[in-house]
């Protein structure tokens, strides 16, 4: 186990330069003028503008560049926004990550509360209306994107049942604000766990340990519980690693719309101003997000199935 950790540590390295070297690219050769951006008004000036540019540092070659800006990567220096120059990028990104990571977070509750027991349920009623109905709304909800999402949300809950009172802002995990906003974003994935947990049950149930515990007495929901579940979900665990890092980095359009001033709304401004610092801190962030969250998953799997070995 612990051979297989450093050798995926290792495998880290070139995976987190080569994001970085593409990210930088991107920024270096988009468009746009950094420069001219940071000049405002003053963009005509041509030599105000050869005078900034060369206090950045941006008239050398890509190379020194880019050289300079890993080697300030891996100090933890992102750099500063273009448009506020007492901003840093790293303070950026850490005051607006805990909020996505609590929208996250209160998201893969419902996932894990609702879409397991939703397919341990369609597995166990298989071919039947109940097993037919929860197909059908995976498959037909796993097709409606997330602008179209939120205002059918907020017909339902808001105007039609009254349920909820404010869904705009962010005030914490313990806010009426976060219902909403966690719903929308937790409906896709979840759909997804429900179908995997569907599939993973249903290859688990005809196994010759499962008809065993039917024997012995056991009714069908402790077995189900005890033994089909713990096993069928193995497969899954993949599943939810990559849906955990799309829960913190994903939520783009969903943040722009609720006012929450978290990682995604970070993207989107700086999109909108073309703010590259920021741009390629954020990128190599949720990629590092991605990442690690797929170690985590690897070394996980090892305490749940213990058929699973790294050597």
């Amino acid at each position: 186990m612990t051979l297989y950790l450093v050798r995926r540590l290792l495998v880290f390295i070139p995976t987190f330069m080569a994001i970085t070297l593409i990210t930088y690219t991107l920024g270096f050769y988009g468009p746009g003028d950094p420069v001219r951006i940071r000049l405002g008004e003053n963009w005509h000036d041509e030599e105000a503008y050869l005078a900034l540019k060369h206090e950045l540092g941006l008239d050398r070659p890509f190379t020194e560049q880019f050289a300079d800006y890993l080697w300030a990567v891996l100090q933890g220096d992102f750099g500063e926004s273009i448009y506020r120059s007492d901003l840093q990028v790293g303070e950026a990104m850490a005051n607006t990550l805990p909020v996505s990571a609590t929208l996250a977070f209160a998201s893969s509750l419902v996932i894990i509360l609702v879409g397991i027991p939703l397919g341990l349920i369609a597995a166990l009623k298989h071919n039947t209306w109940i097993d037919y109905l929860l197909v059908s709304i995976t498959v037909l909800g796993s097709s409606i994107p997330v602008f179209v999402l939120a205002p059918i949300f907020m017909i339902v809950l808001v105007l039609k049942l009254n349920l909820i009172d404010k869904i705009y802002g962010w005030e914490g995990l313990f806010s009426q604000k976060i219902i909403m906003p966690a719903l929308i974003l937790a409906f896709g994935p979840l759909l997804g766990v429900m179908r995997l947990t569907r599939q993973g049950v249903l290859e688990v149930l005809n196994q010759d340990y499962v008809r065993t515990a039917r024997a012995k007495g056991l009714s069908g929901w402790v077995v189900a519980i005890r033994h089909v579940l713990r096993n069928a979900i193995t497969p899954l665990l993949t599943n939810m690693g990559l849906v955990v890092a799309f829960l913190i980095t994903g939520s783009i359009l969903l943040e722009s719309i609720f006012g929450i001033p978290g990682f995604g709304s970070l993207i989107v401004r700086s999109l909108r101003q073309r703010d590259y610092p920021i741009l390629m801190g954020t990128t190599i962030i949720g990629a590092s997000i991605i990442m690690v969250a797929n170690l985590i998953v690897d070394i996980v799997y090892v305490y749940i199935d213990p058929r699973v070995s790294y050597n």
